[in-house]
């Protein structure tokens, strides 16, 4: 690293010990290697994260490790795709990695390396992609290759070759390449699993209808109706449920079946763009995925959520 600031800045760097653990709590000091080095006459902080750590978790860290120290703080690591790169620049986080990829905004340098491979323009999940994580987090796998995965899910391998590359330009250590194999790489608990992908997770909704009548058709039970049976919240008071886009199609529902504006509903149908279901409930993530922001303002109904989530990061959905 000190030859590597000397080639960039053509000033003398001299590595010095860090003496600022008294200055970070714990947390911080529990996921990032801190080195110091003086460029010139000022010091900067060099962070290494020493496990994944989320763009915007590292855009708090960050501002909060520069106000502790009171320097410039530099990000140094080498498992950032260019879409990482590309976040890590829109969220003005410096970073040196290696000679090729540098940003430094406080000195104007910017140098980019050109993608070996190029990886698509991402920034959440597709469908595919979560119910892929989502299976991983419920079924606990940890090393598992494209094609068991194809045949798990009953879709082809070039599907779940896309998740993968997915999960790769999202910068997230889920994938690793064998010879010629692809595979699902999760190193997490349930719960750190969930947290590294929370922020891209989307709602499977696609489109939600208010009908005035329930209709003769064996439902999945979505929404709050789901996470009634997940925890101890009261069932709401007309039931949602969830259905695919064929399943949707079946119904043949009628225009004078759906409830006008401002008129209580029977039932709300949800399709859903994925569907992963249990003895008749959704999966508790999607559950909570489908749910309105109005109905996530309810104390209640945030408190049923915590419990669901626990339910989950202890096993008890698989």
């Amino acid at each position: 690293m000190e030859e590597i600031l000397k080639e960039i800045l053509h000033i003398p760097v001299k590595e010095k010990a860090f003496d600022g653990e008294n200055k970070l709590p714990l947390l911080l000091l529990g996921l990032y290697d801190i080195k110091v080095f003086m460029i010139g006459k000022k010091s900067v902080y060099m962070i290494q994260p020493k496990e994944h750590v989320s763009l915007p978790q590292l855009k708090k860290h960050f501002a909060k490790l520069k106000m502790l120290l009171g320097e410039d703080c530099i990000l140094y690591a080498d498992k950032y795709t260019q879409y990482g790169i590309f976040r890590l620049i829109e969220l003005n986080i410096p970073f040196i990695f290696g000679n090729n990829n540098i940003y430094l905004p406080n000195l104007g340098i910017r140098i980019h390396d050109k993608p070996k491979a190029k990886l698509p323009d991402v920034k959440q999940f597709s469908p595919f992609t979560q119910k892929l994580v989502l299976m991983a987090l419920y079924c606990g796998w940890k090393t598992i290759s494209g094609k068991e995965i194809a045949e798990f899910l009953k879709v082809s391998r070039m599907t779940v070759n896309r998740a993968l590359i997915e999960l790769e330009a999202l910068s997230l250590p889920l994938t690793e390449i064998k010879g010629k194999t692809k595979y699902f790489k999760n190193d997490f608990s349930k719960k750190e699993l969930f947290g590294v992908c929370e922020e891209y997770l989307v709602s499977p909704v696609k489109k939600t209808v208010k009908l005035k009548h329930i209709p003769d058709y064996t439902f999945v039970k979505s929404g709050g109706s789901a996470i009634a049976e997940y925890s101890l919240l009261g069932e709401s008071a007309y039931p949602v449920f969830a259905i695919d886009r064929e399943g949707y199609s079946k119904l043949e529902i009628k225009q004078e079946e759906i409830v006008a504006k401002g008129e209580e509903p029977a039932c709300i149908i949800q399709i859903h763009r994925y569907l992963i279901d249990k003895n008749g409930v959704v999966d508790p993530i999607s559950a909570i995925l489908s749910m309105s922001s109005s109905e996530l303002e309810d104390a209640r109904v945030e408190q049923a959520i915590e419990e669901t989530k626990e339910g989950v990061f202890n096993g008890r959905w698989t």
